[in-house]
């Protein structure tokens, strides 16, 4: 068996050392990693159309006609049917107008009439420039939420109405709308954030009991933290948005991460044949061959999801194949590294 390890694990780790520095800037700095909507709150616009669409063309008119901020727009083109994701966040005044109303509510639950009633007022006047007076908090919140509706309903038909003349979409295009609040996208975020956090400390806790040694456990850890800061670098720079799609992706980004690093650790800690420096080579080899396979599946996805504008599938190949990227600088550097370390350190104990 070969050997490249046993006189040499130590100057390689200059290279994961090397490699994070662009990973954590990409993914925090520049351009950095952005939530979706659905974890911050906004609205998401459908358009199925007989059309070819546009994404370019989608967003110019976004952010030129009706200044609209975070619009992201993903599209889908077929053979037989065209159709476009729309996202954008909502505007400051009717993010401003839903806070003070969301206060009138609870001020009148708390059975703070006068406060409530102002609330209210002040949110009329922020959405629409009226000034009016009320009696009731009821009756003053009822009218804020109404003018909301108003407004609310009164973008949404302009915007489709601009759309489909600036498209050309034709009769028989179809629009389906759907808003999410800021508390839903909280909520989500925060689920979101607690199933990730239960997932680790659970994954770690499965790791310790199987070797039942700290350095090792600690080895595979440090890689799937490297491996998730690899696919958050890869969306940064390609643009996609954190969200539900991506959490699970990323998710999958772990579990392969294990997967590998669990292969080496075993075969370094329970093999006995040959030296560690060449358990860990042919361990490498293995590696290796099971993620350029799966590599070259991703690179499939890749082509025929651009060929065919199939977002969805897209961003999953880009998180999935940066992250295997990250996987085989952390595993075949930094974790085989540690366990050469540690190996031999037993070894003259």
């Amino acid at each position: 068996m070969n050997d490249i390890y046993t006189n040499n694990y130590k100057k390689i780790l200059i290279i994961p050392i090397l490699a994070l520095i662009p990973l954590l800037f990409f993914s925090m700095i520049s351009p950095g990693l952005k939530l979706g909507i659905e974890l911050t709150g906004g609205n998401v616009l459908i358009i199925r159309s007989e059309n070819e669409l546009l994404a370019s063309d989608i967003e110019e008119i976004l952010t030129s006609d009706f200044d609209l901020s975070n619009v992201k727009v993903s599209t889908i083109n077929s053979p037989n049917s065209h159709g476009a994701y729309i996202e954008y966040s909502k505007s400051e005044k009717v993010l401003a107008t839903e806070e003070l109303i969301s206060n009138a509510q609870l001020l009148i639950d708390e059975e703070k009439d006068a406060e409530s009633i102002a609330a209210s007022v002040l949110a009329i006047k922020t959405l629409t420039g009226k000034e009016l007076s009320f009696d009731n908090p009821k009756t003053a919140l009822i009218a804020a939420q109404d003018e909301l509706g108003i407004e609310n309903e009164a973008f949404a038909k302009s915007l489709q109405t601009v759309l489909s003349q600036k498209l050309d979409l034709g009769e028989n295009a179809e629009f389906q709308r759907r808003e999410v609040s800021p508390t839903l996208g909280k909520a989500s975020l925060d689920s979101g954030i607690f199933i990730v956090l239960i997932s680790f400390i659970f994954l770690v806790i499965v790791i310790f009991i199987s070797f039942r040694q700290l350095i090792p456990t600690v080895g595979i850890v440090q890689a799937m933290i490297y491996d998730v800061i690899a696919a958050c670098a890869g969306m940064a720079l390609f643009n996609i948005p954190f969200s539900l799609l991506t959490l699970s992706t990323i998710l999958m980004v772990i579990g392969y991460s294990v997967d590998t690093d669990i292969m080496l650790t075993s075969r370094m800690l329970k093999d006995k044949e040959g030296t560690a420096g060449e358990r860990a080579t042919e361990s490498m080899k293995t590696g290796l061959t099971m993620t350029g396979t799966t590599m070259a599946a991703l690179i499939s996805m890749l082509i025929v999801s651009y060929i065919y504008h199939i977002d969805v599938i897209f961003q999953v190949a880009i998180i999935l194949f940066s992250g295997l990227i990250g996987d085989t600088v952390s595993t075949w550097t930094t974790n085989v590294s540690i366990l050469m370390w540690f190996v031999e350190r037993k070894a003259k104990k």
